[in-house]
């Protein structure tokens, strides 16, 4: 890797002084010996890891950190992760992603942004359950999640967005929040997701919150079948792509209640499609 550039498997080359800040993290899992375990990890400040840890159901986890204050307009976030055939990782983010305007934000400065890309063999599973993203005021970011899949592959995957810094009156007060979703396997799409936020002068957000501050989104892909779908009314619900992949969209006044809805719905998903043990986190 030089300083200005670093290419990835499935990658373009990186410009690494385009941006404010660019942060880099590749990961590559593999079962050897009966276990999985990480062969390859690189890593380029803001984006760190925390050694691995095994689970009691054999899932090796790794959770990402970031040593600076968040992403701020501007930056870039670059992940690649691939998991090899019968390994299991579950990739966490050690808190809350807070994205923060660039310094020019008020003359319509740059947007943050995260290259997220995912590669699960046959045999595989790979989680992704990042914490939540808090927009502060005057900020932006756009977002896109890229999975590929090959068949007998397993994916799991769940985000938390919150409409602000409620608490400090920042409700619907960023510039713009933009994310897309996708998922291959074996060249046919399971899923795609478009997200566009503009709150502009809205405090309120028709069709996606109303009056609410915290939502859900999150999708699995597995060869189970799913004979219990979670829902609780009025606060989450679950159902199918035309493709088949697991999708669920949730929303509440408060987070802790939305992140208890969705933890119950994400073990009572992965139990069916999956067949796996329930996830004993350790922090």
């Amino acid at each position: 890797m030089t300083g200005a550039e670093l290419t990835g498997a499935g990658s373009t080359t990186t410009d690494l002084t385009r941006q404010t800040r660019t942060g880099v993290l590749h990961l590559e899992f593999d079962y050897r010996h009966g276990q999985t375990v990480l062969t390859r990890d690189v890593q380029k400040a803001p984006l760190l890891i925390i050694r691995p840890f095994t689970l009691p159901c054999g899932t090796l986890m790794v959770f990402i950190i970031s040593p600076s204050g968040g992403l701020l307009g501007g930056d870039h976030s670059e992940i690649r992760v691939r998991v090899g055939r019968g390994a299991r990782a579950l990739v966490l983010t050690q808190s809350a992603t807070r994205v923060q305007p660039s310094p020019d934000w008020a003359a319509g400065g740059a947007a943050a942004t995260q290259d997220i890309r995912f590669q699960v063999e046959g045999g595989g599973r790979l989680e992704f359950y990042p914490e939540r993203t808090l927009m502060f005021a005057g900020s932006t970011l756009v977002q896109s999640i890229h999975a590929e899949l090959e068949g007998g592959a397993e994916l799991g995957l769940s985000e938390t967005l919150a409409s602000g810094r409620v608490a400090r009156g920042e409700r619907l007060a960023f510039a713009e929040y933009r994310s897309r979703t996708e998922i291959w396997q074996d060249s046919r799409r399971l899923y795609l997701d478009q997200l566009r936020l503009l709150p502009g002068e809205h405090t309120r957000a028709p069709g996606l919150w109303g009056e609410l501050d915290y939502a859900a989104f999150g999708v699995w892909v597995g060869g189970g079948e799913l004979s219990e779908w979670p829902a609780v009314p009025g606060t989450l619900a679950t159902g199918r792509s035309a493709a088949g992949a697991v999708w669920l969209r949730g929303a509440s006044a408060r987070g802790p209640e939305l992140d208890q809805a969705l933890n119950a719905a994400r073990e009572r998903i992965r139990a069916q499609l999956f067949g796996a043990a329930p996830l004993q986190i350790r922090r």
